[in-house]
């Protein structure tokens, strides 16, 4: 057995922690997870986790997301084996939240929040991201050529979203990242990105305090700055994606959409 397999045996026989002291930061890309999860480390002088799933593919090249996302693998073991990627006391990653029954089932002791954006506005962001356009019809090619984990997220690929495009394959995993914090909402402390925006530090010290994070440095110098790349923002939404993709999209997110606010 190669020594890396070995290793990997070895720290999934291991015991782990119920995840005390743990604060798990889900949320679908380009919602603020990074910015959020950042400033709450640097306020309470703690570690970060950022995106230990990329870290997987890129670090150690470790095959595993259609078996986690197909259940032939559980997340416990994933993070048992490969807790060195895991390691922080804020931990965040965009595939928390088609993952948060199994999270909240093995770190039950963990603080969760749940980090949630116009559905509207975060496609439109992560495609501008990405410099592709809102219009399939005119990007379908560009798409196609994205790769690593921004070309899964676009592409609706591990796991495998429903949609005939990356426009409503975008859209879905909005719905089913907000299902499934709806459906597991008790005990997790929801942040829309918009509410961040208008008062960073507030909304990060009020966070801290329910998460028990306490002595608080001082973050104002912090909160202004740009944690990932950003898109070009169009003159408008309907301008970006055209009326009948946009209608496109609010199909599919809609019965969601009042319980955010968004409706």
């Amino acid at each position: 057995m190669a020594l890396g397999k070995i290793k990997s045996h070895f720290m999934g026989s291991l015991p782990m922690g119920r995840g005390k002291g743990r604060v798990i930061v889900a949320g679908m890309p380009k919602s603020g997870t990074t910015a959020i999860a950042t400033l709450l480390a640097k306020a309470a002088n703690v570690d970060v986790c950022s995106d230990p799933f990329h870290q997987l593919d890129t670090k150690k090249k470790v095959v595993f997301r259609d078996r986690l996302f197909s259940e032939d693998l559980s997340l416990e073991s994933l993070w048992r084996q490969h807790r060195e990627l895991f390691r922080g006391t804020v931990v965040k990653d965009p595939n928390f939240p088609l993952l948060l029954s199994q999270l909240k089932q093995f770190l039950p002791e963990a603080q969760f929040v749940f980090i949630v954006r116009e559905p509207k506005d975060n496609i439109r962001s992560i495609l501008s991201r990405l410099k592709i356009p809102g219009n399939p019809s005119e990007g379908s090619r560009l798409a196609s050529e994205v790769p690593g984990t921004w070309g899964r997220v676009l592409n609706g690929t591990s796991p495998d979203m429903p949609g005939n495009d990356y426009l409503e394959k975008l859209a879905w995993r909005w719905r089913i990242s907000a299902e499934r914090y709806l459906e597991n909402r008790d005990g997790v402390r929801l942040i829309r990105y918009e509410d961040f925006r208008r008062d960073k530090q507030n909304q990060i010290n009020r966070l801290a305090e329910d998460v028990g994070l306490a002595n608080l440095s001082d973050i104002s110098a912090l909160v202004d700055v740009q944690f990932q790349p950003k898109g070009k923002r169009p003159e408008s939404i309907e301008e970006f994606f055209g009326k009948d993709n946009l209608g496109r999209i609010e199909s599919i997110v809609e019965p969601f959409l009042a319980d955010f606010g968004y409706e």
